[in-house]
């Protein structure tokens, strides 16, 4: 398998198109030509001097991590800086670096938010704050008798899919009239000759990623020659990609419940907290890492507590004031779950591009524990 293989299936899995933060720095930030096959692949949290060790151990050319090296950008790769002195070990020991960042933290299934909210047992779990700018329509007009097979290819191909459900479309009936050119070779009339045809305007959803791939099926099922569509970019929010989640807790806990479910569930006996006390807590919004930035999504979705990191003084006064618990319960202890999910979803790539061929006996995957810089000193 080549690495550019497995990165498009994992972007297939993994939309980079997706990322909850325009400025971000994801995708390949070390990488090779086209034909670099691929040898063993290594999932990590961090880039380290201790990841690149057991990246080498291991015979590993691809680490697929969680955090970018490169961010926002440098001036020089010298081994002055940290970050330098990284790249030129990657680049020296021909080892391809991919990030996928806050691409994957907007994930609905395999995403660093969705994982925060298993982990605490959450129900009825949604994004906190739904990106928009994702989706696109397609409208395309088919003759009458040909719209059941361009629905087909259309849906086939990734549209139609609407929060729970899929397979979504509208048709409207309508008169279409062309006329084709001595060059031309019409499904229906002649050239040089105005036609009319009973014609339906056919639309579809979907997010712009797939576009390029509905557009190609839908021109191959389509009867003409010249196929006429549409696509509009809509500022509609997506009903799953987000940033954050927001859930609830089935049995409401007490104010000591919350704190040693928050503490057993993140593993750290450290938590900082404001005073809000409220009988129960039950709607809880989370975000991995710092992210203080959503928290008036997590004001106006009603949440009872917001669990995320990095959390500023005078912050812990604001949510005190809207009656809402503050939990800061560590960067890299809301992300700890990361290098899994990335595994899972390495898998469900590498099974798109090889099916029938078990990842264990050809390529190899390690997911590496999550390093963490920050260390805590108890009395």
């Amino acid at each position: 398998m080549k690495i550019a293989e497995f990165i498009k299936a994992f972007n297939g899995v993994i939309p980079l198109a997706a990322t909850g933060y325009a400025k971000d720095a994801v995708g390949l930030q070390v990488g090779f030509e086209q034909n670099a096959e691929l040898q063993r692949l290594l999932v990590a949290y961090e880039i380290t001097d201790e990841v690149i060790d057991e990246a080498l151990s291991i015979n590993a050319n691809l680490i697929l991590c969680y955090h970018p090296l490169i961010f926002p950008n440098i001036s020089a790769v010298t081994d002055s800086t940290r970050t330098g002195a990284l790249l030129r070990r990657l680049i020296k020991n021909e080892i391809a670096l991919y990030v996928i960042h806050t691409a994957f933290d907007t994930d609905p299934e395999f995403g660093t938010n969705r994982l925060m909210a298993d982990a605490l047992g959450l129900t009825k779990i949604r994004a906190l704050m739904p990106l928009d700018d994702l989706l696109e329509k397609i409208v395309v007009f088919v003759p009458r008798g040909d719209v059941a097979k361009v629905q087909e290819a259309m849906w086939e191909a990734g549209a139609g899919n609407i929060g729970n459900y899929d397979e979504c479309s509208f048709a409207g009936e309508g008169t279409g009239t062309f006329r084709g050119n001595s060059d031309s070779n019409p499904a229906i009339g002649k050239p040089l000759v105005l036609e009319s045809v009973d014609e339906v305007r056919l639309e579809m959803i979907c997010e712009h990623w797939k576009s390029a791939a509905v557009i190609s099926q839908m021109i191959a099922a389509h009867p003409y020659e010249e196929v006429a569509y549409d696509r509009y970019r809509l500022k509609n929010t997506h009903p799953k990609f987000g940033m954050g989640c927001i859930g609830e807790w089935a049995d409401a806990k007490e104010m000591n419940e919350t704190l040693e479910s928050v503490s057993n569930t993140f593993h750290t006996s450290v938590l900082r907290h404001n005073g809000v006390t409220k009988d129960r807590y039950s709607r809880v919004a989370v975000l991995g890492g710092a992210g203080m930035e959503y928290y008036s999504a997590a004001k106006r979705q009603g949440a009872d507590l917001f669990i995320t990191a990095d959390i500023r003084y005078h912050e812990f006064y604001r949510a005190e004031h809207d009656n809402m618990l503050l939990i800061d319960a560590g960067h890299a202890e809301t992300e700890q779950f990361v290098a899994q999910g990335m595994l899972k979803a390495a898998l469900e790539a590498y099974n798109v591009v090889n099916l029938h061929n078990p990842w264990k006996q050809s390529i190899p995957v390690v997911a590496v524990a999550r390093p963490n810089v920050v260390r805590y000193y108890q009395k």
